[in-house]
């Protein structure tokens, strides 16, 4: 439990910290802007390409890990695309705000993940959830633009692949999988320049997001909020530990299996949100509700399926 909040609170201070700067107006709506800017175009890019590049695949179960987080991603990110018209109708869920529920649902915090894995399970428990990064980070960033960019009306390109290959997030994913898989030889400025630029993803996004939080809505639950979040935080480590169990998965590599499921969603997804015309308040609200929460349902998540 102690490894658990030692990873969740500084992640809510800090996007507490964003909402002061805001409501303070110590920062302004353009200079938040301009640092939106460089996060979408620079940092996540750079910890994306990074991460997925240098992954070691090899060294432990990554067929199961890999099909297993993926297939239930896949599952949770289908069922509600298919859900979407009743969203709409019984909810008045529109576009902007189902591409936010979709991320909340499908995407994972990757810093929290990995901060948990290597306090708990160490050197080996890193290597694997460096698999789930290179199986999942891909899927989400890719399912996500698509739904961003079908959902919300106006989105230039609409779903053409020279749109889709042009968001930062998914040319990141497929250009550092494709290193990875090929082998190709990195300079070691190149890859510490990229690592430099990869840490500052996580403090800059959780700013953001705080500065677009509204701490009034987090007091109204509604319907579709309490879905995703339930989706999130057990329906999908749920499956996914189910998953593991058939390819033989247990022990501390299924312990990594459901901390990289049952993780709150990412930060990223409020960047993508407000780049691409998603819902981004609710956005900010969904991240922040689903990390107070899993400061509580991750613990459970271990004990009950591990």
């Amino acid at each position: 439990m102690s490894a658990i909040l030692e990873a969740v609170v500084p992640l809510i201070l800090i996007t507490l910290l964003g909402w002061a700067l805001r409501t303070r107006g110590v920062i302004g709506p353009a200079q938040w802007d301009g640092f939106e800017r460089v996060i979408y175009l620079v940092f996540f890019p750079a910890l994306i390409l990074h991460t997925l590049a240098i992954a070691d695949l090899a060294s432990v179960p990554s067929v199961g890990t890999a099909v297993s987080l993926v297939l239930t991603i896949a599952l949770i990110g289908v069922s509600l695309v298919a859900a979407a018209p009743l969203m709409k109708r019984f909810w008045g869920v529109d576009g902007p705000a189902f591409g936010s529920y979709f991320q909340g649902a499908t995407r994972w915090n990757a810093f929290i993940a990995v901060g948990l894995v290597g306090s708990l399970y160490g050197p080996r428990g890193l290597t694997q959830i460096a698999v789930a990064l290179a199986a999942i980070m891909p899927l989400v960033n890719i399912a996500s633009v698509l739904v961003l960019r079908r959902a919300v009306p106006g989105n230039a390109g609409g779903l053409q692949l020279s749109g889709i290959l042009k968001n930062p997030f998914v040319w990141a994913s497929l250009l550092g999988l494709a290193i990875n898989l090929t082998g190709l030889p990195l300079p070691k400025f190149l890859l510490t320049g990229g690592d430099i630029l990869g840490r500052a993803a996580l403090g800059a996004a959780l700013l953001l997001v705080g500065s677009g939080l509204r701490i009034e809505d987090m007091a109204r639950p509604t319907p579709p909020m309490v879905l995703i979040v339930t989706l999130k935080l057990a329906v999908l480590p749920l499956l996914a530990t189910t998953g593991a169990r058939l390819f033989g998965i247990s022990g501390p590599d299924l312990g990594v299996i459901i901390i990289a499921a049952a993780v709150p969603t990412s930060g990223a997804a409020y960047i993508l949100s407000r780049q691409l015309g998603g819902d981004a308040r609710l956005m900010a609200n969904i991240i922040t509700t689903e990390t107070l929460l899993s400061a509580a349902t991750l613990p459970v998540m271990l004990m009950l399926l591990a």
